[in-house]
This record gives structure tokens, C-alpha cells and sequence, in this order.
């Protein structure tokens, strides 16, 4: 039986439990399921993210994690977490951009969405040949399990940098408009005084 592609999401009601998850989760003896990276994301109590701990199977423990794990965690601790409520600073220009890319029921907006403030949850990617092991796992911690469909993710990852790029591209044009508007000021001022000058009369 194939396997198929997942990102998982553990939601705790206890930070221990997302811990001993990580650890136990990197050690999870299956035959039917393949962990292949794992990251703990901590919302703080003022909205921003933490990235306390995270493996990557494939790469040996304690490796950052890459992969589309940490394409998705990337996205909660960049501009997108501004837009979602996870930090305390301002997006400048392309906020509708971002804000389309996230108008779904997409994985990245969920985590957002429906994890509070001080808590914690464990994103992980798996190849499964079935659902069970991890359903198992998750209700021996105690934790809600959310589900996406690896290629569902990635393309939503792909419409996230994409709104990216053109909130970027937005801003370089705001900046330039704005340094365009500066320009003509200065220069109108001094046409101004230099025309004053040559008008004031004769001592």
C-alpha cells in the first residue's frame, strides 16, 4: 500500500505534554507511518511566535528543520503572522494580498485561527499507509489532530510567497511614489526660494 503525504498538527492543553510529544513522535516505532520532520511552535502571551525545538529524520536529530515543515512554521513567524494576529509589528503595503492568499480553510490559517495565545502545538510531516498510528498517538497525549494533505499544503505555501512577492513589489512602489512626491517637494521649494532671491529688490 502506498503511503500518503500529510502535515499534522497536535494541539495540547498542557506545554509538557507538546514536549514529550516531540521527543516520543521522533521514536514512533510503525510500520505504517514515516515521520520525516517535526517542529514545536509556541504562541506567545503578546501573539508573536517561538520556535523552541524542532528534528528532522531525515537529516539526523537535531537538525533545522526544513522541508515543508519549516515552510509552514516560516510563514507563522514572518510577515503572514503579522497578518494573522501572531506579532506585534505593522505589515507595510500588500496586506490584501496577503490577506487573499489566506482566505480558505488552509492549514497555515488554521493554526493561526485556532491556536491561543500561550499555548502550544507540534507540526509534523508524515508519510502514513494508514491513519491509525497517529490518531493513537495523538489521543495518548491528549492532543486535537488536524490533518492536510501534504500537496494541499505546498500549494498553499506556493500562494503564500506568491502573495509575498507582491506585497514586496507593492512596497517598492509605494517607497519610490513616496520618494518621487519628496523630490518634487524639495525641488519646488527651492525653484521657490531661488525665484524670491532674484525678485527681492536692490538694497
Amino acid at each position: 500500500m502506498d503511503r500518503t503525504e500529510n502535515i499534522v498538527v497536535f494541539r495540547f492543553t498542557e506545554q509538557a505534554s507538546a514536549y514529550q510529544a516531540l521527543s516520543e513522535l521522533q521514536r514512533l516505532g510503525s510500520s505504517t507511518v514515516e515521520v520525516r520532520g517535526a517542529m514545536l511552535v509556541e504562541r506567545q502571551e503578546d501573539g508573536t511566535v517561538r520556535i523552541p525545538e524542532g528534528v528532522d529524520t531525515r537529516a539526523g536529530e537535531g537538525t533545522l528543520v526544513g522541508g515543508l515543515v519549516g515552510s509552514v512554521v516560516g510563514l507563522l513567524g514572518g510577515p503572514l503572522g503579522v497578518v494573522l494576529g501572531w506579532g506585534t509589528g505593522a505589515l507595510v503595503g500588500g496586506g490584501a494580498d496577503w490577506r487573499r492568499a489566506t482566505e480558505s480553510s488552509g492549514l497555515v490559517a488554521l493554526v493561526a485561527d485556532e491556536v491561543s495565545a500561550g499555548s502550544t502545538v507540534l507540526v509534523a510531516e508524515v508519510a502514513e499507509r494508514d491513519t491509525a498510528a497517529i490518531d493513537v498517538f495523538a489521543m495518548r497525549f491528549g492532543a486535537v489532530l488536524e490533518r492536510r494533505p501534504a500537496e494541499r499544503v505546498r500549494a498553499e505555501v506556493k500562494a503564500v510567497r506568491e502573495a509575498e512577492s507582491a506585497a514586496e513589489r507593492h512596497a517598492a512602489k509605494a517607497r519610490r511614489e513616496q520618494k518621487k512626491v519628496q523630490l518634487e517637494a524639495t525641488m519646488e521649494a527651492r525653484g521657490k526660494a531661488l525665484k524670491q532671491r532674484f525678485q527681492r529688490p536692490a538694497a
